[in-house]
């Protein structure tokens, strides 16, 4: 890979082993369609009329295709001579491009491979087939639902908007044992004739279908049942994914790079009584350059936050200030967290006292600076809008919140980020002078919560799975916190004023990720 000399060390290893394995993968792929096209030449009665007989060659042909385009990246690569930040962010989206394409065809050329082993194998040995899809039958017609059934019924009384959906999930696992046992049924003759051994190509295709109808309904009940379970479970849970720090180390002679995420999570012990547990835990998550580059202007902030009453697949992740999206709307007033308090000074939001732990947790290291209603009107517009907001009151302002932040900067100056000049030479730098894409990389071996790699976490110790009590009563208030609402005023739980807007049209859209539900 000559022509990627001006590149940096460890990402041109990167590109000339993808390189490697791009040669190997043409290699499997041609392999593959060569030994299913002798499989079908060698087996016509077997194949002839059957949907595999064209499906098979057509999708070795989508994973020749995905080779060329893994291939036409390669050849850009190539040409890419460049030190320039740009320049390395590009050799990194084409390098992920190759070895997305590259796998795509290699997976799809193995399931082929798969498949045609397997209609071979079905014909040597159809006693043994036909005996695993009668286990497969009786597994399936002994599952007991009722404990599932029981959850879904307390989720939808518990979560009234969300019943609909997790009764159709469950009607959907009811109905799998009729389907199966009518796709059973249907191939009682060609069972019955199979003792002679001498089923057609079309016969066995239908026996191959059946089976494949028994094998992922055994195994996707289960899955499903317990994937029910947690869904319901997931809707007494609200949570939010801090970013604490982040870092690029030197690994192997290849960089790492790693985000440091708190996640604070409220669970809902007790729906009658409002009831709520707190817990955190902290942890170095090993992530993709391209997803350091996408959180890192968002330091201190919530890259992710999930309400009470949603799935996980439903959070919102879109980088906002941590704790705001707790807070209710001035029209709304209030909401099961806290309230809008007035007074001469201005409108304030409260938290009520048995979220005042939460409240620390998601505010962090500097402690929970009052939320007024103009900044809590500017974020909502943001939200919105889908994007994020960085605490800028004005056009002009600094911004309060993410990387260059002036609240995060008091909060997050010992940071491994800060400290190996991340903010320095982030491209998001307030000093438009600081140069780009000159980043230190160390290397700490005694690190205790040093992550592994491919995406594994190592957990931090000393924070690991902090649990803080129920949220049933205000004695779960720490001693030293004065009672909620004193701070601002009375704590009055009337109407809030309204308060003007600002005026002002926010200059660009800072970049949002993910979507807004």
């Amino acid at each position: 890979m000559t022509g990627c000399a001006g590149l940096p060390r460890s990402l041109r290893q990167d590109i000339a082993a993808e390189s490697e394995k791009l040669d190997q993968a043409k290699f499997q792929v041609a392999r593959v369609e060569k030994a299913v096209k002798e499989d079908l030449a060698k087996q016509p009665d077997l194949f002839r009329g059957t949907p595999v007989e064209t499906e098979w060659p057509a999708r070795m042909n989508v994973a020749e295709t995905r080779l060329d385009r893994a291939q036409d990246a390669r050849r850009q690569l190539e040409k890419i001579n460049s030190s320039d930040r740009g320049e390395v962010i590009r050799a990194e989206r084409l390098l992920a491009e190759t070895r997305r394409m590259r796998q795509a065809a290699v997976d799809e050329a193995v399931r082929v491979e798969g498949e045609s082993k397997r209609w071979l194998d079905f014909q040597r040995n159809l006693p043994s087939h036909l005996a695993q899809m009668q286990q497969e039958r009786d597994q399936i017609k002994a599952l007991d639902l009722a404990p599932v059934a029981q959850v879904v019924e307390k989720a939808g009384r518990d979560w009234p908007a969300k019943k609909a959906d997790l009764d159709s999930r469950l009607n959907g696992i009811r109905s799998t044992p009729d389907r199966v046992e009518q796709q059973w049924q249907a191939t009682e003759a060609i069972r019955q004739s199979a003792g002679s051994g001498k089923l057609a190509g079309p016969q066995i295709a239908t026996l191959i279908q059946a089976d494949t109808v028994l094998s992922d309904a055994a195994t996707g009940l289960s899955r499903n049942t317990e994937d029910l379970k947690n869904l319901s479970g997931q809707l007494y849970d609200s949570w939010d994914r801090i970013l604490e720090d982040l870092e690029i180390t030197d690994q192997d002679r290849a960089p790492l790079y790693r985000e440091k995420v708190k996640t604070v999570r409220t669970h809902f012990v007790d729906m009658a009584e409002k009831k709520t547990e707190t817990s955190t835990d902290v942890k170095w998550v090993d992530v993709t350059p391209e997803a350091y580059r996408g959180v890192e202007k968002d330091l201190g902030m919530a890259i992710a936050h999930k309400d009470a009453g949603l799935y996980d697949s439903e959070a919102n992740n879109i980088a906002q200030p941590a704790g705001y999206a707790y807070i209710a709307t001035p029209e709304a007033g209030r909401n099961q967290y806290g309230y809008w308090s007035h007074n001469e000074g201005g409108s304030f939001w409260t938290f009520l006292p048995q979220y005042l732990i939460m409240r620390e947790l998601l505010w962090g290291r500097g402690g929970y600076q009052p939320v007024v209603l103009n900044q809590y009107n500017v974020y909502h517009d943001y939200q919105r809008q889908n994007r994020s907001w960085y605490g800028q009151e004005t056009p002009q302002a600094a911004p309060k919140y993410g990387t260059t932040g002036t609240f995060t900067q008091k909060r997050y100056g010992d940071s491994r980020y800060v400290q190996s000049g991340g903010y320095k030479s982030s491209a998001f730098s307030s000093n438009p002078s600081a140069p780009a894409g000159s980043r230190n990389f160390r290397t700490e071996p005694n690190d205790s919560s040093q992550g592994k790699r491919f995406g594994k976490s190592a957990d931090t110790p000393s924070s690991q799975g902090r649990q803080f009590g129920s949220g049933g009563s205000s004695s779960d208030r720490p001693s030293a916190e004065p009672p909620s609402g004193r701070r601002f005023g009375g704590g009055s739980n009337a109407e809030p004023r309204s308060a003007p807007r600002p005026s002002y049209a926010p200059r660009s859209a800072p970049r949002s990720f993910g979507r807004r539900r």
